[in-house]
């Protein structure tokens, strides 16, 4: 797969006060790459000195260089091809002083593109817009604006028109001012002339932009972005890497635009056909400002159960053992949370009280020890088992499931779960098909229960929740199917009705 930038240029030190390879007239020549997802590498033909360039590096320190410390440069002739701005960088080659030639190599955690010369007072606290171009998203987007009327002959003469719409759907959150927005390119602003031209291409492109209510950090930012893409590939339910993120500052009377380079996941994937989506943007443009927030709340909150979820959207695990048991992860950490802001359930009081009764026993002073031992042995007794949180996280779904049904699944999880974590897996006798092909039948089906009960707690309506899970080429092709081999029955008074495209 092709780099995203595979470029040769002069590089030197941003900002620095000595004269040592801190300017681009004392810059040294070399290869900057980044790949696809992000990896950020510098090659030197030579060496960018901090100090004195008879200092050498010293072997016992740490080669991972202050924050402060950046490389600019300027790639193909004459900065053509841009300037980049290197930051958090470490220093990868092990050459010595004394070696001719001396080759320098880095990597960076963050690299910033842009079409002119870095300001010297470039800073990342300046940013006050993050800009993401929506790229590969028209299926989900479905936002087409632009209308090519009907070709008028007159003699030799043929004429016929163009136009467009400018979508711009605006969301005012806590965290930030948020817009869903497209941009024509290539129909003149202002024509000078009446010359002719051989060609003419009008393109629409949509972006979202997102600008916060508060001065953000460049980790702020960062984050932001990633909150805004887990929330498109929980719309779409599948994972698709947004394009890489432009943030907007002004150094001078003009707003300007960086592209921001970081390690990342792999390169998008083509979307399919709208008819395959959990949902499009049409279906939820006039809240999509509420489910992001939403989001970023409850992403925030309750940490690791949303971060196992989506990881796994991400990066497809290859064993179904390992995608079942990060889906359990992900159900317990959530339940786990939710057990922390609730008041205890009858279960639980009943089995406290149990254990009070039985340690109630041995109030004599000789059995000190052995209550002590065994209160640390029943610490954990009155938690709910994992049958019991798998069957209380689904039940919080918008509709009514079958509660057999629910509790056999939960029994089926809970027992391969055990098996995996406490008895090496496959149960004695069982072969390694069987025991895959039911771990990946149940990891399936919690993938789509949990799917859905996080696009419920961020807000999306239930008919809308109800709709994709039974009616569609999504529930056709996938969901019902699935829930069917179970078995778990969605029930047919939950479906609703289709709402019109």
């Amino acid at each position: 797969m092709a780099n995203e930038i595979d470029a040769r240029g002069m590089f030197w030190w941003f900002g620095a006060e000595h004269g040592h390879t801190a300017s681009r007239e004392t810059s040294i020549p070399g290869k900057l790459t980044i790949s696809d997802e992000g990896k950020i590498q510098l090659q030197l033909e030579g060496a960018l000195w901090l100090e004195n360039p008879e200092v050498s590096f010293r072997w016992d320190e740490s080669r991972w260089l202050p924050l402060d410390v950046r490389i600019a440069g300027c790639l193909g002739d004459y900065g053509g091809d841009g300037y980049v701005l290197l930051y958090d960088l470490l220093r990868t080659d092990f050459s010595m002083s004394g070696d001719p030639p001396i080759l320098q190599s880095y990597e960076a955690q963050m690299c910033f593109k842009n079409n002119a010369a870095f300001p010297s007072d470039f800073g990342c606290d300046r940013f006050h817009t993050l800009r993401i171009e929506l790229e590969g998203l028209e299926e989900w987007l479905r936002l087409e604006s632009i209308d090519v009327g009907y070709e008028y002959r007159d003699g030799n003469r043929t004429e016929f028109t163009v136009s467009y719409n400018n979508h711009e759907f605006e969301y005012q959150t806590e965290r930030a001012k948020v817009s869903v927005e497209n941009l024509i390119l290539g129909a003149p602003v202002i024509k000078l002339s009446d010359a002719l031209t051989s060609e003419v291409h009008i393109q629409q492109t949509d972006w979202l932009v997102y600008a916060p209510t508060e001065q953000c950090s460049i980790s702020e930012l960062r984050i932001a972005y990633l909150r805004i893409e887990e929330v498109i590939v929980l719309l779409l339910g599948q994972y698709f890497r947004l394009d890489w993120p432009q943030l907007v500052a002004r150094f001078g009377e003009f707003d300007e635009w960086y592209k921001l380079y970081f390690p990342r996941g792999p390169k998008r994937e083509k979307l399919p056909y709208h008819y395959f989506l959990w949902t499009t943007f049409h279906d939820v443009r006039e809240c999509f400002g509420a489910l992001l927030d939403r989001w970023q709340t409850n992403a925030d909150k309750y940490g690791a159960a949303y971060d196992l979820y989506m990881a796994s959207m991400q990066t497809p695990l290859p064993h179904p053992d390992h995608q079942f048991v990060n889906l359990v992860w992900a159900i317990e950490s959530l339940h786990r949370s939710w057990q922390r802001e609730a008041d205890e359930s009858a279960p639980v009081t009943r089995r406290k009280k149990r254990i009070e009764t039985i340690l109630g026993r041995f109030g004599d002073p000789t059995d000190k020890k052995l209550r002590d031992w065994l209160n640390g042995k029943l610490r954990y007794a009155c938690e709910p088992t994992l049958q019991e949180r798998i069957v209380e996280v689904f039940q919080h779904l918008p509709f009514d499931l079958n509660s057999s049904q629910l509790q056999v699944f939960a029994a089926r999880c809970a027992k391969r779960r055990n098996s995996i974590s406490h008895e090496g897996g496959r149960e004695s006798g069982e072969s390694a098909a069987s025991f895959r092909a039911d771990i990946r039948q149940l990891a399936e089906a919690m993938q789509y229960l949990f799917h859905a009960l996080l696009l419920h707690e961020i807000g999306l309506a239930p008919e809308l929740l109800t709709k994709a899970m039974t009616k569609g080429g999504l529930a056709e092709r996938d969901i019902l199917p699935c829930m069917r081999r179970i078995p778990i029955d969605l029930p047919q008074a939950a479906l609703g009705t289709d709402s019109e495209d």
